[in-house]
């Protein structure tokens, strides 16, 4: 695996800017899968994680709820939290550091967009962050919280309130960060722009949505994760509706 240079603050967070993070995740495939690079397509994020940056992968239920979506455990630990649906409790299991704890929720088949989504994500944090985790390994936990050196959880978005930027702490700037990466890795920036360019569509009042679509279906993709990757990169307008709905069985893709 190739190893990517950046700076950190004092706690050890990176720092990283959008096109920061754009080029590590285009670096880190170029050295995994070049081919990946001929011409725009989905990208094997199991393979990415388990065979070049050797992420182990288990699956548990993360929560009664389904709130978690993925963990990453960073140092051997035997007190990972889970929840057993037939006692209906929670208890503890051990893992090894560098494990990827997928909550099972997302082995459904309907899942499979934001199942790809957490591997990108947790992926990320392995990159990212895990020296910070080392780094921290000793601090104390807050109380009722996950041991923070030990762990970083993909919460899932839709169940939680967004935070003002001036709150941000460390693990939300980690978060981001990881949020990021994953969609530079599933939608690298240079393929993208080459898939946007090179779509001719008349329609204009479509056009946008249209864009959304393709890139959801070529990348492998929500249309959510597709869009907010869009505009990141100026490629649509924010101030344009997206949820229009279009009959897209016409279009030849």
């Amino acid at each position: 695996m190739r190893t990517p240079v950046f700076h950190v603050t004092k706690n050890g967070v990176p720092i990283l800017s959008k096109q920061d993070i754009d080029n590590i995740a285009e670096q880190l495939l170029q050295d995994f899968c070049p081919g990946v690079f001929n011409k725009p397509m989905p990208i094997d994020v199991d393979s990415f994680a388990q065979n070049y940056l050797g992420i182990e992968q288990d699956f548990q239920f993360l929560s009664h709820c389904g709130i978690y979506l993925g963990m990453m455990v960073f140092n051997d630990t035997n007190k990972i939290p889970v929840y057993n649906p037939k006692t209906k409790t929670a208890e503890y299991i051990s893992a090894k550091a560098r494990t990827v704890i997928i909550d099972n929720t997302l082995l459904d088949s309907k899942q499979e967009h934001r199942y790809r989504f957490t591997m990108g994500h947790e992926s990320a944090h392995s990159i990212l962050h895990t020296g910070y985790f080392v780094r921290n390994q000793d601090e104390v936990p807050a109380p009722n919280s996950f041991p923070a050196a030990m762990i970083q959880c993909r919460v899932d978005a839709q169940k939680c309130k967004p935070k003002p930027l001036e709150q941000w702490t460390d693990s939300d700037r980690m978060e981001w960060q990881a949020n990021r990466f994953a969609s530079a890795l599933l939608m690298p920036k240079s393929m993208v722009m080459k898939l946007i360019q090179g779509i001719s569509f008349s329609e204009e009042e479509f056009r946008e949505a249209f864009y959304v679509v393709k890139t959801s279906r070529v990348f492998n993709v929500s249309c959510e994760a597709a869009k907010y990757r869009l505009l990141e990169l100026g490629l649509i307008k924010r101030h344009r509706s997206l949820d229009v709905r279009i009959d897209i069985a016409k279009y030849e893709f």
